[in-house]
């Protein structure tokens, strides 16, 4: 882009070059068309005074001699090195005009017929000319390109905008997915845990019953040892033993019902945790991510309403340049076919003498006193920049002056105030101690005798003298204590006035001093007004070109700043590119987690339903286990019965006692195949069981397996 430009502009500066010369030699035509046409207008017969001057110009009869040329008066110069001030452009936009009215309308009449050259005075320019010229159109084409590359620019801007919400968008819309699915799992879940914790609640119920029922088993043994201990019997040793092995057992069993209790509480309290808190923080998770969505939407349809727009923008800019590159085209053809004109014209024009030149002295001595003034003229110019910063300062002095006043003022009404109230008050006491003493006259001079109203007449007098005497006790501490403070103050304002007053008049002094010096005759610009014209042009040269040395200095640093730019907006891209990463990471790690919760969840409700179908398949083994002892107690019945029958039957035989033998036998051998029985409160509930989070190797047959290992 830079390239491009600095291509353009050195273009243009020959482009203006170019037209520069031929102006010159437009004008040194003219005026040599001019000098013959004043040698040869002796011959011509005068004017009658009847006919009109066209222009309001009447020229005498002047002799044949030397004409002083120049290429225009001083006014055209002076207007002209001011333009030229205003910029480039405006030179070429002049020069073209020039061109343009040298009457090329006629130009094939005034080639046929020579001697039809009538000068029609210098060609003065005028100003504040807006007639569209090339070089301005071809401003405006840069800056259309200029603007078409921002917009482009913009909207690249716009579509990575875009771009990043709706990836944004999708991946919040997945994480919204996957936190609605962790939400309706953790429902479900607590509700399985809740319904664990029942049966482990009665599960807690009943084995505290079994805790105390063995704690009271525990203490009755320990009075019956207690109670044997006194007693002195043979069989004591033996019963002790026997009582203290019932003991331990007894503890033992309590001891293991006690542990079996903290188990139990333990994994209630891990699959209860916090359940209501998780869900209530995934919700508020749940809810901040639909908000985030909903920007994210909303973001996307203005970024692409903004890029529409842009693109619109963008085609109309590119229409218009390529009208401006028609039209730059078909002026620079005019453009071409009036500068043949011209060449033709100018190579009749030969033949003219061309008039005497300026001489080589005035030059050397122009030269040295412009130096001389342009070096006085910097040095004014940095004096006045001193004085403009000199007169800021005095503003500002003056600024802080009158708010100090203003300061003032306010702390001299407030403690206008605070006296008047003092006033008021100390008026007050007077006229009342004024009515005590007429009192006390009128009394003294009427009843003499009434001597408790005269106590109390002087009771109120003294009582008035001494807050006359103590008015200061009239204010309030905090209004006498802001009294005080006032005066302090203003008495610092005073000072703070005093100073500002005193820089205030040395400054002005110093900016009057200054002024009279630049209005002086010895001040550099009085002597720039006494110059001539060739040391005033000479002046104008140099500080044109130090206009253009500012102005290529001025395009160094804008060349810098771009540079600049161009950094910072990479540097705002990296940002931006990183600020991007690190929320699709962000968001990448919610989703993580999520998935992570959620196969958690699912890993819990399994090891629920495991546990579940453990209890039940617990139940129905217990159900079975109370069928069997309930048979084996109808066999032992029945049993008995055909025993007794045996031995009341007098003829009983050697092989019914056999028989009887091998049925007890048989009995026998059942009931060690039977389990042992188990207690009133065993029989209730299901057998005890134990969950490990996390681990699904616990099945049914190894439960029942721990189970007859503890029996």
């Amino acid at each position: 882009m830079r390239a491009k430009r600095e291509m353009i502009l050195d273009r243009l500066q020959e482009q203006l070059k170019a037209k520069e010369d031929e102006l010159n030699r437009v004008r040194i035509a003219s005026d040599g068309l001019n000098y013959q046409i004043t040698t040869t207008k002796k011959s011509l017969p005068d004017r009658t005074k009847s006919a009109p001057h066209f222009g309001s110009v009447h020229r005498k009869e002047q002799s044949i001699q030397p004409r002083t040329i120049h290429s225009s008066p001083a006014v055209f110069d002076m207007d002209y090195v001011v333009e030229r001030f205003h910029g480039r452009s405006l030179a070429l936009a002049h020069s073209q005009e020039e061109i343009e009215e040298l009457d090329l309308r006629n130009s094939d009449e005034k080639l046929n017929d020579e001697r039809k050259f009538v000068r029609r005075g210098t060609y003065r320019l005028r100003k504040n000319r807006l007639t569209p010229s090339i070089f301005q159109q071809d401003e405006a084409l840069q800056t259309l390109t200029e603007s078409t590359i921002n917009k482009q620019r913009l909207i690249d801007e716009a579509t990575r905008k875009v771009r990043e919400a709706e990836s944004k968008a999708q991946d919040l819309s997945i994480n919204i997915q996957l936190k609605e699915q962790l939400i309706k799992s953790v429902y479900a879940s607590t509700k399985d845990v809740k319904e664990t914790n029942e049966q482990y609640e009665q599960h807690i119920k009943m084995l505290e019953k079994e805790v105390e029922k063995a704690k009271n088993e525990y203490h009755d043994l320990q009075k019956t040892m207690q109670q044997i201990a006194t007693k002195n019997t043979s069989e004591k040793s033996k019963l002790e033993s026997e009582y203290r092995k019932k003991c331990d057992m007894a503890k033992a069993r309590l001891e293991s019902l006690q542990q079996k209790e903290k188990q139990y509480r333990e994994v209630m309290n891990k699959l209860s945790g916090n359940s209501e808190k998780r869900i209530a923080d995934l919700q508020a998770a749940l809810f901040r991510m639909k908000q985030q969505y909903e920007t994210a939407q909303k973001r996307i349809r203005e970024e692409s309403e903004l890029k529409n727009k842009f693109e619109q923008d963008l085609l109309r800019e590119q229409q218009r340049i390529q009208e401006l590159t028609i039209q730059n085209e078909q002026q620079q053809k005019i453009l071409k076919l009036k500068t043949e004109g011209l060449v033709a014209a100018q190579r009749k024009l030969r033949g003219a003498p061309n008039g005497n030149l300026n001489d080589g002295t005035t030059t050397t001595t122009t030269t040295t006193t412009t130096t001389a003034t342009t070096a006085n003229f910097e040095v004014e110019m940095e004096k006045l920049v001193a004085e403009r910063k000199e007169l800021e300062t005095l503003r500002d002095d003056i600024k802080k002056r009158e708010e100090l006043i203003q300061k003032r003022e306010f702390l001299l009404n407030e403690r206008t105030e605070l006296e008047t109230k003092k006033m008021r008050t100390s008026q007050v006491l007077n006229k009342s101690l004024k009515s005590v003493n007429e009192k006390l006259k009128n009394v003294d001079k009427q009843q003499p005798n009434h001597q408790m109203i005269r106590e109390q007449l002087l009771k109120q007098k003294r009582l008035f003298t001494e807050r006359l005497e103590q008015q200061d006790s009239v204010l309030t501490p905090t209004e006498e204590r802001r009294l005080i403070e006032i005066d302090e103050a203003i008495e610092a304002i005073d000072l703070a006035i005093d100073y500002q007053n005193n820089i205030i008049n040395k400054r002005e002094r110093d900016v009057q001093q200054s002024i009279r010096a630049s209005q002086g005759p010895d001040s550099p610009l009085f002597k720039i007004g006494q110059l001539n014209e060739n040391e005033s042009k000479e002046l104008c040269r140099k500080l044109f070109e130090k206009v253009i040395d500012l102005k290529e200095e001025d395009n160094k640093n804008r060349r810098e700043f771009d540079d600049i730019k161009s950094q910072l907006l990479e540097q705002t891209e990296t940002i931006t590119e990183l600020q991007s990463r690190i929320q699709s990471l962000t968001l990448d790690h919610d989703r993580r987690l999520t998935s992570i919760q959620q196969a958690h969840e699912e890993e819990k409700q399994l090891l629920l339903g495991q546990l579940q179908e453990s209890s039940n398949q617990i139940k129905d083994l217990e159900r079975d286990l109370y069928f069997y002892k309930h048979k084996t107690r109808e066999l032992r019945k029945s049993m008995a019965t055909s025993t007794t029958s045996v031995l009341d039957t007098s003829t009983s035989s050697t092989t019914g006692v056999t028989r009887r033998k091998e049925a007890n036998l048989n009995e026998d051998d059942f009931l060690t195949q039977l389990p042992t029985p188990r207690t009133a409160v065993q029989q209730h509930q299901p057998a005890p069981f134990l969950l490990k989070i996390g681990n699904r190797s616990n099945s049914a047959h190894q439960i029942q397996q721990d189970e007859i290992k503890k029996r």
